[in-house]
């Protein structure tokens, strides 16, 4: 049998401002006074339509010239737009049972007869609607109409709600009391296998609610678009730790069980709220990523923890040291404090990703925080890299989020980029670019050269097409993409454009064309021109050079790069436009640009090699004459080329053999060369899977054969 919450769910007549606690109010004023700025960024305006949700566009402007706007999108109807939520839950473990309240306030800019909600495995057993303080309707459960498909509920009223000729909006508040279930799945509201401080097997409430689960922890508008503020109150067992993304503000004890207040959080998406309750301990530490001082030449505190299971506690110091860095590298390179009052970690014993950006509370897996002396270095470089992306997100993703899923790309390629680039930052000795190239973005080009891959802009039309881009696509694409356009454009530049995308979409959402725009500002480049053909088409180039014709000049032909083959006519209509990095034995990187199917480009005539794709930023192959990879073979033999160059030109080789553009015989004739790099464990380690794949590939013809390999 269910508990009932301390605190149940307004009646129908009751007023909603006689539910006010004090105390509570005055917290939520406190926020709303750290907070003030935010809430005029959407707040009691006009509520953004459908097609300005997909676009990143407020409601007092039109969409982003260019900016392919779908209608029929499965988006909720918008009449009403959610300004905060009062959540009230009071979950109980044992029974896997939850009830909770949810009181929102709202706008309405459009007459409307039914409301529309996200709800998944809750039932609604009562909802009061108020239309500028008074009660228009209770709707009891029989009222209430769900789409399993569309995961929504929809509360009928009894007559249209209309809006009066003489305002633009109505205050809207609908008070809601539902029942629902604790998962056990990982996502939603869900129960995580933990010990407790005697060692026994317990369990503590998670959530987990990227991409679209908010809805199965209470009613809401879970879409990414629609932010709102958030005010939660927690019932749980009174041993417990009970953490969500803001301070707690106090909290009340009824025996064995306690209510926890929260303060009022800034505007964010659904899916970025978080509940964690449990036993749980932690370390505390503080970082300087705050709001800057009086004087300007330094930055306020901030207080971060990292919450474990009890008998853990002892394994995160590596890791909290970690947190506490990483935040005031952040807010230096964005140039924009921390947001939020505190920041909490948390090793969560069951999650179903490696990490969660939720803003305030980010959750690992253990794995990810339990870093001791006998760790390896591996486990612990990861370690450093998945900090370093979910705090990224707190401000690119968090503060500015996509403005719908089919720009995931954004908020992931970037995350992933900039922790590499952290990670590189804080320990070179490491060279974790080394390891993206041969890894993270082979991993990008192999998927992205079969015929079945898709573009890293993908049109998402509902909830059951978001899962689907959580892939190497929209991560490890998505990152080479960010790390070819900052080396392109230079990083000093690159980032100034993030900061002014930042500063310019803080608190709202933004699309890819916001990014461009911000970069294009920067820089005085056409952004958005180069990089449409990276994100809205399929695939990649493969680049072949020829330079049989002059000493000083090659020719380039650009072809999608399949690893099945060349493509056909149709599947080869795409033109990118290609960073070309060419650097030779004479002159240092260049910065020119193929925008064309074909072309030349200069060398000096005395020129001893070249090579395109300096440092492998580019996301392209280079196909090169037996006389230049003759060239190249020298200059890895005198070591004038780094390690990843050479990775870069090696995984080329493989994918390039394999697909059928060079013969087998002229990469052999490169292994030698190769293995002057011996140094270099990632080199070893492409030759030996090439050969080995030659090895299985000949298992069947003779002794002799088999010594030739």
């Amino acid at each position: 049998m269910a508990l009932k919450p301390d605190v149940s769910a307004l009646g129908a007549n009751e007023s909603p401002a006689s539910s006010a606690d004090s105390t509570l109010a005055e917290a939520e004023a406190e926020a709303e006074a750290d907070f003030g700025s935010t809430a005029g960024n959407g707040g009691a305006g006009s509520g953004p339509t459908a097609q300005e949700r997909k676009c990143g566009t407020k409601s007092n402007k039109g969409p982003v010239a260019g900016d392919a706007c779908d209608n029929d999108l499965d988006m909720l109807p918008t009449s009403l737009t959610p300004l905060h939520y009062d959540i009230r839950l009071h979950p109980d473990l044992l029974s896997g049972q939850l009830c909770g309240s949810v009181a929102i306030d709202a706008v309405a800019t459009s007459s409307f007869r039914t409301i529309t909600l996200h709800a998944k495995t809750i039932d609604i057993q009562l909802a009061t609607v108020y239309v500028d303080g008074v009660v228009l309707a209770s709707i009891e459960a029989h009222n209430v109409h769900y789409n399993e498909e569309m995961e929504t509920a929809q509360l009928c009223l009894p007559s249209e709600v209309l809006l009066p000729s003489t305002c633009s909006q109505l205050n809207i508040q609908l008070i809601i009391s539902f029942a629902g279930r604790i998962s056990d799945s990982m996502y939603g509201l869900y129960r995580s296998k933990t010990r407790n401080r005697h060692g026994q097997p317990a369990h503590m409430l998670v959530t987990q609610f990227q991409a679209k689960c908010a809805r199965m922890a209470f009613p809401c508008w879970d879409e990414p678009a629609i932010k709102a503020e958030f005010t939660l109150t927690l019932t749980v067992p009174s041993e417990f730790t009970a953490l969500s993304n803001m301070p707690v503000t106090h909290s009340v004890d009824h025996g064995k069980l306690k209510t926890v207040y929260f303060r009022r959080s800034p505007r964010m998406s659904t899916y970025l709220l978080a509940i964690v309750a449990g036993e749980l301990d932690y370390i505390e530490a503080v970082s300087y990523s705050g709001p800057k001082t009086d004087s300007g030449d330094a930055r306020q505190p901030v207080p971060c923890r990292i919450y474990t299971p009890p008998a853990d506690i002892d394994k995160v110091q590596f890791s909290l040291d970690t947190a506490v860095r990483v935040l005031e590298m952040l807010a230096n390179m964005f140039n924009y404090e921390y947001p939020l009052p505190k920041l909490d970690l948390v090793a969560v014993p069951e999650l179903e990703a490696g990490g969660m950006e939720n803003w305030g509370l980010v959750l690992f897996r253990t794995v990810r925080l339990f870093i001791t002396k006998q760790t390896s270095l591996w486990i612990r470089q990861k370690a450093v890299y998945v900090i370093s992306h979910e705090l990224s997100h707190q401000w690119f993703g968090n503060l500015v989020t996509m403005a719908w899923w089919d720009d995931l790309w954004l908020n992931e390629g970037f995350a992933t980029w900039i922790g590499i680039y952290i990670t590189d930052k804080l320990y070179p000795e490491w060279k974790r670019w080394d390891h993206f190239v041969i890894e993270d973005r082979q991993a990008a080009l192999s998927a992205d050269s079969l015929r079945s891959s898709h573009p890293i802009q993908v049109t998402i039309k509902g909830s059951a097409d978001i899962d689907q881009v959580f892939d190497s696509i929209t991560y490890y694409k998505g990152c080479s993409l960010i790390r070819m356009l900052s080396a392109h454009l230079g990083i000093d530049i690159f980032m100034a454009g993030v900061r002014a995308y930042l500063y310019k979409h803080a608190y709202s959402t933004a699309t890819t064309k916001d990014l461009w725009q911000s970069l294009e500002t920067a820089s005085a480049i056409d952004v958005g021109r180069m990089m449409h053909s990276w994100t809205a088409h399929v695939g990649y180039p493969v680049l072949t050079v020829d330079d049989s014709l002059d000493d000083c000049q090659l020719q380039l032909r650009q072809n999608r790069y399949l690893n099945s083959g060349k493509p056909t006519q149709e599947e080869d209509q795409t033109v990118w436009w290609i960073p070309l990095g060419l650097v030779t034995s004479d002159t240092p990187a260049a910065h020119e640009i193929l925008h064309q199917r074909t072309g030349t480009i200069e060398i000096p005539q005395n020129a001893r090699w070249f090579k395109l794709n300096h440092r492998n930023a580019g996301l392209y192959r280079v196909c090169y004459s037996r006389t230049a990879l003759k060239r190249l073979s020298l200059a890895i033999r005198t070591k004038e080329l780094c390690t990843v160059d050479i990775v870069g030109i090696l995984n080329d080789m493989v994918a390039l053999v394999t697909s059928g553009y060079l013969r087998t015989s002229t990469m052999l004739d490169m292994v030698s060369s190769f293995a002057a790099a011996a140094e270099s464990y990632v080199v070893w380690q492409i030759l030996g899977y090439f050969l080995e794949s030659l090895l299985l590939t000949w298992a069947d013809h003779s002794d002799q054969l088999h010594l030739q390999v």
